[in-house]
């Protein structure tokens, strides 16, 4: 599906070739916008079950290891600009993922 584009010659394309290789990665772009979106609303699913098991178990909304485990497991073989962008997009993602449980558990 994907191409590497590090063995593009961006500077060697004319502006029509490069305006087409634009929508083209733009249109890629948005099919993996709706997978994530797929696959994040699957996420809240599970969250929200997970909130509703932490509820009756009391347990906290917080897991250093769950999380370290996590951000273990997505870095593993990637560096640079993807591993600081994948790891700053996964802090998010966990912390909106405490602060839905938090809500559901009537917790601050």
């Amino acid at each position: 599906m994907q191409e590497d584009k590090s063995k593009i010659k961006f500077d060697s394309l004319s502006e029509v070739q490069l305006k087409e290789k634009l929508s083209e990665y733009r249109k890629l772009i948005d099919e993996i916008d709706d997978e994530l979106r797929k696959n994040l609303s699957a996420r809240v699913d599970l969250i929200e079950a997970i909130a509703e098991i932490k509820k009756h178990l009391g347990s906290s909304t917080f897991d250093a290891k769950r999380e370290e485990e996590i951000f273990n497991r997505i870095s593993d073989k990637l560096e640079g600009n993807k591993l600081h962008y994948i790891q700053n997009v996964f802090e998010r993602i966990i912390d909106e993922s405490r602060s839905l449980q938090r809500k559901i558990l009537g917790r601050k």
